[in-house]
């Protein structure tokens, strides 16, 4: 017998693979890290190619507001200024200083004016002279002396070099009390509207403190001098009666003489002489005087 056709029987129904959702959530975060990759790449590329244009760029700075690395630091004085570039003078207008620094570190002839900017927070140094100042004192704290700044905030002050004196006196203001000196080779004085005249009244009458005495200066025999006593002085040692001892107190040998008094203070002109062989000592208006024996210099008040 022929056998009947029979077709062939339909293959099994093909089952889902469980494995197909799993392969699918790979790829999905690998692409995503890709994404990540690639975006935090890019951004760094952009930083470092920023960073970069910012150095080479003159115009710019990555410092802070104000610094600058062409000129000399704060503490530098005019003459390190000088130093740090070559193209500035000693100190250029505004040149920041320091509050140790001196007029002695500025070049010029008299009549050469400079202005300096004293930092705030600053420290008080030696100063020599009143209104008129020797080039060794310290810029800053003569401008707070003359009561053009204060050491608390600094400020701007324009100086003028002047030539040299026979004498520098001294005086306590704003805080700051400044010693006499003898002669000296070059001053300064501040150039403001606030003490204009100040210091041709210094030329003319120079300010003491009640211990100054004539032994700071050259001995000249012959030669005056005019000085001013401050009101509220106080006793200081003197030698000698009508001729004293070159390093006796003037104001209080001027009270001595009846000159002048301690509360008022007062003007007064003395005449340098030669020494003696003794001086006495004697109680008048007030004041006693020593006796002493020999001494190389006197003064007398005229």
């Amino acid at each position: 017998m022929t056998p009947e056709y029979q077709p062939p029987s339909a293959p099994p129904p093909k089952q889902k693979s469980r494995a197909l959702p799993w392969i699918i959530g790979c790829c999905a975060l690998l692409l995503l890290a890709v994404i990540v990759a690639g975006g935090g790449g890019y951004a760094f590329y952009r930083f470092q190619n920023a960073r970069t244009t910012n150095e080479n760029t003159s115009g710019e700075s990555t410092s802070g507001p104000g610094d600058n690395t062409n000129q000399p630091e704060a503490s530098a004085s005019p003459a390190e200024s000088n130093s740090a570039n070559s193209n500035q003078s000693p100190v250029a207008p505004g040149t920041r200083t320091a509050w140790e620094t001196k007029a002695s570190g500025v070049t010029g002839d008299a009549g050469t004016t400079f202005t300096l900017v004293c930092p705030a927070g600053g420290s008080f140094h030696y100063v020599w002279g009143s209104d008129i100042y020797t080039d060794d004192s310290s810029i800053c704290t003569a401008a707070v002396h003359a009561g053009l700044i204060t050491v608390e905030r600094g400020g701007t002050v324009t100086i003028e070099l002047r030539p040299g004196r026979d004498v520098y006196g001294a005086s306590q203001r704003n805080g700051v009390t400044t010693s006499a000196y003898g002669g000296f080779h070059r001053s300064f004085i501040f150039k403001s509207e606030a003490n204009t005249g100040t210091e041709k009244d210094a030329d003319d009458v120079t300010p003491i403190m009640w211990d100054t005495s004539p032994s700071i200066l050259a001995n000249e025999n012959g030669k005056t001098y005019k000085f001013k006593c401050p009101a509220e002085g106080k006793e200081r040692n003197i030698w000698g009666t009508d001729v004293y001892t070159a390093d006796s107190s003037v104001c209080n040998a001027a009270v001595h003489a009846g000159l002048i008094k301690f509360e008022n203070g007062g003007t007064v002109t003395i005449e340098l002489r030669p020494g003696q062989s003794s001086y006495q000592g004697t109680l008048r208006n007030g004041v006693k005087s020593n006796e002493y024996g020999a001494y190389g210099r006197s003064f007398v008040l005229k």
